[in-house]
């Protein structure tokens, strides 16, 4: 999932977020990216990543 911030600060994220649909994947992305970057965040191109069975991913809470 990539996400892009505008204004005075132009910024690209590339996030590997887990999600029922990529729709649910952009709401989640663009949160992570507007909580941990600042400003304003809008989702970009979303691509299936492919992850090995078994592999664990950092939770966010």
């Amino acid at each position: 999932m990539t996400v892009r911030r505008r204004g005075a600060s132009p910024l690209t994220v590339t996030l590997l977020v887990g999600a029922a649909s990529p729709s649910d994947a952009a709401q989640l992305a663009t949160a992570v990216a507007e909580r941990d970057r600042g400003g304003m965040f809008e989702a970009g191109r979303v691509r299936l990543a492919r992850v090995a069975a078994g592999t664990e991913l950092d939770a966010i809470g």
